[in-house]
């Protein structure tokens, strides 16, 4: 009967492979979720994203900043059901200012007729590629049937 030891010692080996192994690791916990601000997008010219450019420590929209605007209003007014987002990167000791800079822009929307409800004001902390002199304006929703720009 050599098979009776044989079997022995294999079972032997089995219980010492099993308890010799590191125990699981342990699950680690998540931290809770965060909102994500968006990174500053490029502007595309078409009246879908915009960066309005103001004057150091000024919050008054330049002649070349309302000219920017020009193409998002002709957007909006050719679909006025899409939203518009305005955001600005800014620290928290320059937060006033920024809030000044977006609401400008809030005021020149709703001056040239953009509905108050479909604009969103965000003011985010500064991002890496963010320029806290510059406000961005985004047409959000679908591709727009914009006409062309005016003359």
């Amino acid at each position: 009967m050599v098979l009776k030891p044989f079997l022995g010692a294999l079972a032997a080996i089995a219980l010492l492979s099993a308890c010799s192994s590191p125990p699981p690791p342990r699950p680690v916990a998540q931290a809770p979720a965060v909102p994500v601000t968006p990174p500053p997008a490029a502007p595309t010219g078409d009246g879908r994203v915009a960066a309005i450019r103001f004057d150091a420590n000024s919050n008054v929209l330049t002649p070349m900043a309302r000219a920017e605007l020009g193409p998002v209003l002709d957007r909006l007014m050719a679909n006025p059901n899409t939203p518009v987002r305005i955001t600005s990167y800014s620290t928290r000791e320059a937060m006033p200012l920024s809030r000044e800079r977006t609401q400008a822009i809030r005021a020149a929307l709703t001056d040239r007729g953009v509905s108050s409800s479909r604009i969103r004001v965000l003011n985010a902390r500064p991002m890496a590629n963010s320029d806290p002199d510059v406000v961005q304006v985004e047409v959000r929703g679908p591709a727009s049937r914009a006409q062309t720009p005016r003359a």
